[in-house]
């Protein structure tokens, strides 16, 4: 039997790994295969366009080391972000990311050039903007139907738990868990929760020294389905204080010249991601069968070909103050007291 290869996927935020190997009988034709996750914080926005490729007397390892069999030729296809509401497209153009700091990994397939589709705004957020829904649109010179697929940016959030318009915003991290409780419109579905906790640092000899840590305290939070009070859904997670604390003992070093240290506030980070990616991992769940092994999904949003278009935004919701229990329960455990020195 034949084997259809597909160019590896760009890793990214709310993605999961899948097989690039599919078995078919069927003859050649050309297969698009598309990665695209649009989003109003990047200040230029890239697709990644390839193709599927076949042949019978070649060896496909072989094959799949020349970037002629991954890419389609210049002036092959032209690629289109188009907005749905007006109708205004725009036009990416074709660039090595490799000469842009995106380079392809190592592996089975050429990692020079690495081609890909990008369009660049005057201003970050002059073309992608949140709710709107988008069309890409890959028209290709030899007339064939245009490939297409549809996405819309995630809108609205708000963070319920902890409360961003207490005064002042405090969270409390100790007991048995933490709430992290929002709303979010129906463009967001799956998220990541991030943690930025801040802290200054007093040495012996008096210097203080800011730092932080970038903490993920959560991944691949599907939301609610269920439409509440607002319009809106609900989206929620927990984490455990201990889990906290393992986050601190991870990143913060224990030098013997800081006397002390004491939190500078906490920052959240919430990514949202729109519904195709919750479904493309769905569908591998649901694939992954009885033994998991060799399994590859074959989800698409595409009207042809393979792959996933869809859209994600952040939010940020900043300088929140903890709890004065935080330190109390942090230092209770005398390790903890001793290696981290935080006294408030």
């Amino acid at each position: 039997m034949r084997k259809l290869w597909f160019p590896g996927l760009m890793a990214a935020l709310l993605w999961s790994a899948c097989s690039n190997e599919f078995d078919v009988a069927a003859p050649y034709k050309d297969i698009p295969v598309v990665y695209g996750i649009i989003s109003p914080d990047d200040t230029a926005h890239y697709i990644r366009v390839e193709r599927a490729f076949i042949n019978a007397d070649s060896s496909a390892f072989d094959i799949a080391l020349i970037p002629d069999s991954l890419y389609y030729a210049e002036g092959a296809i032209s690629v289109f972000l188009e907005r749905v509401s007006t109708g205004q497209r725009y036009q990416l153009n074709r660039v090595n990311g490799a000469n842009e700091g995106y380079f392809r990994e190592q592996g089975t397939f050429a990692q020079y050039p690495n081609w890909l589709y990008k369009v660049k705004p005057v201003h970050q957020g002059d073309i992608v903007k949140p709710g709107e829904k988008y069309k890409l649109v890959i028209e290709r010179a030899d007339g064939r139907p245009p490939v297409t697929a549809e996405t819309t940016v995630p809108n609205t959030l708000m963070l319920v738990s902890p409360n961003p318009e207490a005064i002042p915003p405090q969270v409390a991290i100790y007991g048995n868990s933490v709430l992290l409780d929002w709303r979010t419109s129906a463009s967001g579905v799956l998220f990541d929760v991030y943690m930025k906790i801040r802290y200054r640092e007093i040495q012996n000899n008096g210097n203080v020294t800011l730092d932080s840590i970038r903490w993920k305290v959560a991944r691949n939070v599907v939301r609610e389905n269920t439409l509440i009070s607002g319009g809106v859904y609900r989206g929620k997670t927990t984490f455990s204080p201990q889990a906290f604390y393992a986050a601190l003992l991870g990143h913060i070093q224990a030098p013997d010249d800081v006397s002390s240290r004491y939190f500078n506030g906490i920052d959240f980070e919430i990514q949202g991601a729109g519904p195709e990616i919750a479904e493309y991992q769905e569908s591998e769940a649901i694939n992954a069968g009885l033994t998991g092994a060799e399994i590859s999904t074959r989800y698409t949003n595409l009207s042809e070909g393979y792959g996933i278009f869809t859209a994600r935004r952040t939010w940020h919701f900043n300088d929140f103050g903890l709890r004065p229990g935080t330190v109390d329960s942090l230092n209770a455990d005398p390790t903890r007291k001793a290696v981290l020195k935080f006294k408030g």
